[in-house]
């Protein structure tokens, strides 16, 4: 009489040392569970129903496996799990088995050469990606920039606003000596320069002189009174 325990069954495939399509030497381990769902036939068609499971499932984990690449078995390693799941369920079926579930868990280089060049080459990638990103963030700052140039340009009052918040942000600094001249001081340099003739008439610079400010001639007159 034979004794046979119908509870789902847990084991841990030994590892199973692979080259995949891409020439990597890894290794991978995998998790399986099954149960037996018909005693008469786990036990009358196979000697060791363990055993040929194990057996059946590392096969199946590396013909799929080697035919793969390395990147692409990490990135879909659970659509892989159920591929080797039906794989060898099809098979075990007439043992009265029931698998459940095999999932891949382990997948490690076996070189430390290639552990080195997949490490630098997940770097450069990482360098990459933030190239990019700052060239993305330039390229819209560029183009907001030129965006607000044109509508300052078509709006004064915008500009005036623009400058005194400037002047507002240079006035908060400290342990700095600003010097800040006044908008109008330029216009009126610049409609002096425009009333001077083309032959280099001298300009009378009494305009940009402090009305306040006595002139020398006051100054003269001032000093002799006193003498």
């Amino acid at each position: 009489m034979y004794k046979v325990d119908l509870r789902t069954r847990v084991h841990e495939l030994l590892p199973q040392h692979i080259i995949t399509k891409d020439n990597v030497s890894s290794s991978v381990t995998a998790v399986i569970y099954y149960h037996i769902e018909n005693a008469e036939k786990a036990v009358l068609r196979v000697t060791d129903v363990d055993q040929g499971i194990h057996q059946l499932a590392q096969t199946e984990l590396r013909d799929l496996l080697c035919q793969k690449e390395f990147n692409d078995i990490l990135e879909n390693r659970d659509e892989y799990s159920k591929i080797i799941t039906q794989k060898v369920e099809s098979r075990c079926a007439d043992w009265g088995v029931i698998v459940e579930h095999i999932q891949l868990k382990n997948i490690d280089l076996t070189n430390e050469n290639m552990v080195r060049a997949m490490a630098k080459e997940a770097e450069a990638t990482r360098e990459k990606m933030a190239a990019m990103i700052r060239a993305d963030g330039e390229y819209q700052a560029a183009v907001k920039l030129a965006e607000a140039a044109k509508i300052l340009r078509n709006n004064p009052v915008a500009v005036e606003l623009r400058r005194l918040q400037t002047l507002e942000r240079i006035a908060k600094e400290k342990n700095q000596t600003t010097l800040v001249v006044p908008m109008q001081v330029f216009q009126q340099v610049q409609e002096t320069l425009k009333s001077t003739d083309s032959a280099g008439q001298e300009i009378d610079l009494s305009a940009f002189v402090n009305k306040d400010s006595p002139a020398e001639g006051d100054k003269a007159g001032t000093s002799e009174s006193k003498k």
